[in-house]
């Protein structure tokens, strides 16, 4: 796990996400949200595989200094203040609730909100306690939230309470990844003096309309030590990469780049009415992840044959890969190979020495990391253990 890096000046995130947690892990479009290293390919192309390859040769080269760590965060909460001035904090539900007022102003409101919604009727006593977290918060961001600051910060909860400290070391686990870390370091030492930390991603309006916000901006306006907003956390050491792996990459991605690019072509999926079918080989290769990711590509025919997709969009998704073998069979070549290239990444950046280190149950690792890319942020997710373990749990 990486370490916070100090003495920078200009984080390569300025401008940019500050972390980011998608509990249902998938895109929503292209461009809309960070995408899987392995998945660009989908939504770019040859030229995506290409920019995905390049990124992850490059952190062998200085490149490990763009990439954070990718906190796993829960509840999603956004909390601000409204064009009076008015402290709001709530949950994206209540954020955008069109038959009630779902914007609490007290702690009070909050608790009375949550206790309104159908999860509290049928289980009181374990959602009571989230109901009683969510209402034990509201002061404290209300006073750490400078009175002077208008519009909405959303982000994700890592912890209500200020961590159990066991052996110099501070654990908690939001979700589904178990943090342990060390209490003399830096961010250690602020744990120790929050009692609430948070992941923020992004900014909002009243009018919920989104950009991405830095962590200067956000400590500008969050004040004193209750509320802590996780800053960046940077890897320290640069991986080494196979050359080897990623020159058959390259290799299979010149002899096949054309090929790809006629595949998914966008003005011609648009003309077959076959134009999601990015969005399809996305979903399949998730169903891959909760079963397995052997014989990739070689069942995409019958998962596709009992997908939800229509009849009609069937035949065609099957006459176009006929037609263009070379072009589909290179596709899953890539995605399998750059999801090797970067797991054999994530494990030598978990394996480094750190003020940090992530779990899932007994395995070491947590979600994953965060690239900085001028064309669109990448992530390092170790999709065969923790997404599995992520599109596993019931909410």
């Amino acid at each position: 796990m990486p370490k916070a890096k100090g003495g920078r000046t200009k984080h390569p995130l300025h401008h940019k996400l500050v972390g980011s947690v998608q509990n249902n892990d998938s895109p929503i479009s292209e461009g809309a949200r960070i995408q899987h290293a392995e998945d660009i390919i989908f939504w770019e192309g040859s030229q995506g595989a290409a920019r995905a390859i390049e990124s992850l040769r490059n952190l062998e080269k200085g490149g490990h200094t763009d990439v954070t760590i990718k906190w796993d965060g829960s509840p999603a909460i956004i909390f601000g203040r409204n064009e009076d001035g008015e402290f709001i904090l709530t949950d994206k539900s209540g954020f955008g609730a069109k038959g009630y007022d779902g914007k609490a102003t007290s702690a009070r409101d909050l608790e009375n909100m949550l206790k309104a919604r159908p999860g509290y009727a049928r289980n009181p006593e374990s959602y009571g306690e989230f109901v009683d977290n969510m209402a034990s918060i509201f002061d404290e961001y209300e006073r750490a939230l400078s009175t002077d600051f208008r519009g909405y910060f959303k982000g994700d909860l890592l912890y209500f309470t200020t961590p159990q400290e066991s052996d110099g070391r501070y654990v908690f686990t939001p979700n589904i990844v178990t943090y342990s870390v060390d209490a003399d370091s830096e961010i250690g030492q602020k744990i120790g003096r929050s009692k609430t930390g948070i992941v923020i991603h992004r900014y909002a309006d009243e009018e919920g309309q989104e950009r991405s916000v830095n962590i200067e901006e956000i400590e500008r306006v969050m004040q004193g030590n209750e509320v802590l907003v996780l800053p960046p956390v940077t890897v320290q050491e640069p991986p080494t990469i196979d050359d080897t792996s990623v020159q058959q990459l390259q290799t299979i991605l010149s002899r096949n780049a054309n090929a790809i690019d006629a595949l998914l072509d966008a003005n011609k999926l648009k003309e077959m009415k076959v134009s999601d079918l990015p969005q399809i080989f996305y979903t399949y290769l998730n169903s891959k992840v909760d079963t397995g990711l052997d014989n990739l590509a070689k069942d995409f025919p019958s998962w596709l044959a009992n997908s939800r997709v229509s009849e009609t969009k069937k035949k065609k998704i099957v006459e176009m890969i006929n037609q263009n073998i070379k072009g589909f069979n290179a596709i899953w070549q890539l995605v399998e190979g750059i999801m090797r290239v970067k797991d054999d990444i994530i494990n030598q950046l978990e394996s480094q020495p750190a003020d940090i280190t992530a779990t899932i149950g007994s395995e070491q690792g947590g979600e994953g990391y965060v690239l900085a890319h001028p064309d669109g942020d990448i992530k390092l997710v170790p999709r065969e253990y923790f997404s599995r373990a992520n599109r596993a749990v019931e909410r």
